[in-house]
Formats: C-alpha cells, structure tokens, sequence
C-alpha cells in the first residue's frame, strides 16, 4: 500500500569480536582505573555527583582537588560508578590505552544502524557485480566505468576509484540512491557485552609489531592493540525497514539506468544473496590462512562457513573495524582485475605479483584465531524471550536511582553488610527521609518500592527493621 513501510525486527547476534569504533581511545587513570587486574571505566559526572552530594573530610576533597589520578575520584566517591570491562580471554596487564566501542548516554553499546547497512550495501553490490561476469555484454560495460589512466597517465585518486562505477549503478547522489527504500535501525546491546580484546596483526606469514614496525615470527614478541568488543554470543534486537511512499513510485526519484535490483526486496531476498556473499568470503580467507598456515583462523572460518551451511533461518555478514579491505571493497574484483588496480595505485595496494591483501587482524584467545566482525541477523521468534528478557533487565538499570545506588554502597560499607541488607534495613529509610523534597526524593522512593517488590518485601516486611522502614516510607 502506498505510503505504508514494512518492517521487519530481528535479533542480531555476535558470532565473533566486533567492534564499532567511537573514533577515541581510553587512557588508564583519565578514562578508566585498575580495579583488581581488569579495567573500569568510570562515569565521570556520576562519580562528581556522588562526591558533591557526600560528606569528605576536609583533607580528602583536598586531596581530590589536587589530584591528578581518576581514582582519587572513584574513592572519594565512595562506589564504582561505570562498569567493568572483563578480558575477552586470559587476563593481562590492565593496558595504558584502548580503543572505545561506541556506546550511547548511559553506556550501552551499540551498533550504528548506518554501519550495518552499510556492510550490506557492500556486499549486495559485489554479488551483484560478481555475477555480471556471466553476462559478457554487461561485463564491458562495467570494464568502462573502472579507474583507468587519464591522457596524462594520471590515474583518479585513490578515495575517487569507485565513484564512476557506483554513480552509474546506484545513482548520482543521495536523493536518487537506489538504496533510499532500505533503512536500519541502531542495535543497542548490554555494557555487560564489551570485552577487553588484545588484537594481532598477521602480515605474510609474520607478526606485525604495532609499535616497533617489524615483523616477527613469534606472535607473543609482536604487539598490538587493545580494543572494547562486543563478545561472541551477544544479542541486540535489529529493525529493517523498507520505506512504502518511495517503493510506491520509484520512476519519480530513481535514476534511469540505475540497478535497482541491487536494492534487497525482502528479508529473504536479502538473506540468500548475503549468505552467497558470505561463503565466497570464508572460502577465500579459508584459502588464504591455509597459505599462511595458520590452523586457529583458518578452523574459525571453516566453523562459520558450516554454520551458514547448515543455518537457513538467519543472514550471515562482516562489519565494522577490522573486516580488511575485501569486506570494505566488497571483495568483489577477479585476480586479474585486482592487478590492474595495483598498477594505478601502488602506494595504496602494494607492488603488482605480491601478496594482496597481505594483512590480517586477529583477536587473541589462547592465540591469534578471531575475525573480526562476523555477525548474523536471526528471526526474532528465535531470541524474543532473550532480548525481552534483556531488554526488561536494561530498562531496569536505567531506572535505577543514582541516590539508591550510592546510600546503598555507603551503608552497606559502613555496615559491612550486603547491599541486599542495606536495601531492608532502616539505615536507607532514615536516610531518605532526610532528603529534601522534590523530584530526586519521589524517584529514591519509586526506586526502592520497586526493589522490594522484586524481594516480595512490599506487602509483608519481614523483621523489625523491614518493618520500621516501611513504616517511615508510607508515612511519608
């Protein structure tokens, strides 16, 4: 119907270490402290509340002010406020900086809905271009629209290469883009996703040293980088929708000569052709990490590869940082294309007959074995009771008082008692009692009444102290 959009929801899920870079690295003792071995970031603004809302000792605020460590901060605060960043695999050294996955206002990370379409944009377009091949006629058209010397035997720049090509299929601007009728919303995932990863770069056959610029043979003597990922197994529920006003009179906005049926149709017009990608991929790494030798990478892709065989409900794909420059081109070109793509650019591609691409990022576990970036978009029939139960436990958290959470941490340290005591005891009622009225007091009491009705305390406080502390609440 004219106008109506469809939509589809769908759960996402991590199959490998992802990561959707923010653009910004994390420093020890600026952004994140040591708690024990592992890394925690700090929320900044809740640990200054905590602070000013608190009673420090003239020393201690001195001591704060003057400061020049995040974890004078967190312990004038009196309570961890942020969260921890476990190690993807064996523990380490808490590192002095790392990459930051995106993440929205209260921390969730989350993966931009551009970034996913744009990972399928990709490699739509190279199955599309792949099976062109088969058509000799259309083939030489394509050939025509490539990079290729000017009469001053300059070639377009290298960021430029693919603008003639794309125009010609897709449209010349945003307005008539064959890929305007399909839009994806952002997938937002749990903090208690991210990982700390330690990344490798495997660089023919070697170990490339991130901060020396050799190569070695023994990966544990070649550093990296460290990186926040969303963990393998982590769900995010994913929107598709296809716009009905545009689909509705595609001649009025599309260029002529445009390859609309580049656009996906449906779910499942876009599953078949993103797990047709999928396979030429893996069975070109598999390929690849056998040359190398490397047996860890290549049975994780052999692993993947088996799971779109044998999977005919979900659509497989490789996103995001670290997908190389086959998931960025699309991986679509012949051999004998690619080499003349390095004739015009070898700065960008490296000397024509060489190895190429010769580089690999690899997330540690026990050694260097994960891709980058393989995720799949399942039925949401499949994880509903999952995500809504995630989704229950978020909204959750997010309705958390600050204050609760801080008086809680307080009286339980002072106590030394479990924050489930302090919840009960009178200690937090007195407490709340005392806070001025307005907006911040009625969201502590909403807060705590939620609690107690999680515990079944609500209605028949058991113990003195349950019952004196819910006296002081009613009464007020």
């Amino acid at each position: 119907m004219k106008g109506i959009n469809q939509s589809v929801r769908l759960g996402l899920e991590i199959l490998t270490p992802t990561q959707a870079g923010s653009g910004a690295e994390l420093f020890k003792e600026l952004d994140y402290i040591d708690r024990g071995g592992m890394a925690f970031v700090v929320d900044q603004q809740a640990s200054f509340n905590a602070v000013a809302s608190g009673n420090l000792a003239l020393d201690a605020d001195a001591k704060l002010l003057s400061g020049a460590h995040l974890s004078d901060l967190v312990n004038a605060a009196g309570q961890d406020f942020g969260y921890r960043l476990p190690w993807l695999a064996t523990a380490q050294k808490v590192p002095d900086k790392f990459r930051e996955h995106l993440k929205d206002t209260m921390n969730r990370p989350y993966l931009p809905g551009s970034a996913i379409k744009g990972a399928i944009r990709t490699a739509l377009i190279a199955e599309w271009l792949r099976s062109v091949r088969e058509t000799p006629s259309l083939s030489l058209q394509i050939q025509e629209l490539l990079p290729k010397r000017d009469r001053k035997g300059n070639a377009p720049r290298a960021k430029a290469a693919d603008d003639r090509l794309l125009a010609a299929l897709l449209g010349n601007d945003a307005k008539q883009d064959i890929f305007r009728v399909f839009k994806v919303k952002d997938t937002l995932f749990a903090d208690t996703d991210l990982r700390l990863a330690d990344i490798r770069w495997l660089n023919e056959k070697r170990w490339r040293s991130m901060s020396k610029r050799n190569s070695l043979d023994n990966w544990q003597q070649a550093d990296g980088i460290y990186a926040e990922v969303l963990q393998s197994g982590a769900l995010g529920l994913v929107t598709l929708q296809w716009d009905g006003f545009l689909l509705s009179d595609i001649s009025s906005w599309q260029q002529n000569g445009a390859v609309s049926s580049i656009a996906p149709k449906d779910f499942g017009d876009l599953k078949q052709r993103l797990n047709q990608h999928a396979k030429y991929r893996l069975q070109k790494e598999i390929q690849f990490y056998k040359d190398q030798g490397k047996s860890a990478p290549e049975q994780e892709c052999h692993r993947l590869l088996k799971m779109i065989e044998t999977d005919q409900q979900a659509a497989y794909l490789q996103m995001s940082w670290g997908s190389g420059w086959r998931g960025m081109t699309g991986d679509w070109a012949s051999q004998e294309l690619v080499e003349k793509f390095r004739e015009l650019y070898p700065k960008d591609m490296g000397r024509p007959g060489k190895i190429f691409p010769k580089t690999r990022r690899l997330v540690v576990s026990g050694e260097p074995k994960f891709p980058l970036g393989w995720v799949r978009l399942l039925s949401y029939d499949l994880v509903a009771d999952k995500l809504e139960k995630q989704q229950i436990d978020q909204q959750a958290v997010a309705s958390q008082s600050a204050w609760v959470n801080q008086k809680l941490a307080q009286i339980a340290q002072q106590n030394r008692s479990s924050k489930k005591e302090a919840l009960r005891g009178k200690a937090l009622a007195q407490a709340w009692q005392e806070m001025p009225d307005g907006e911040e007091k009625q969201a502590a009491l909403s807060d705590i009444k939620r609690r107690w009705q999680n515990e079944n305390w609500w209605d028949e406080p058991n113990g003195k102290a349950a019952k004196q502390a819910k006296t002081i609440y009613e009464q007020s």
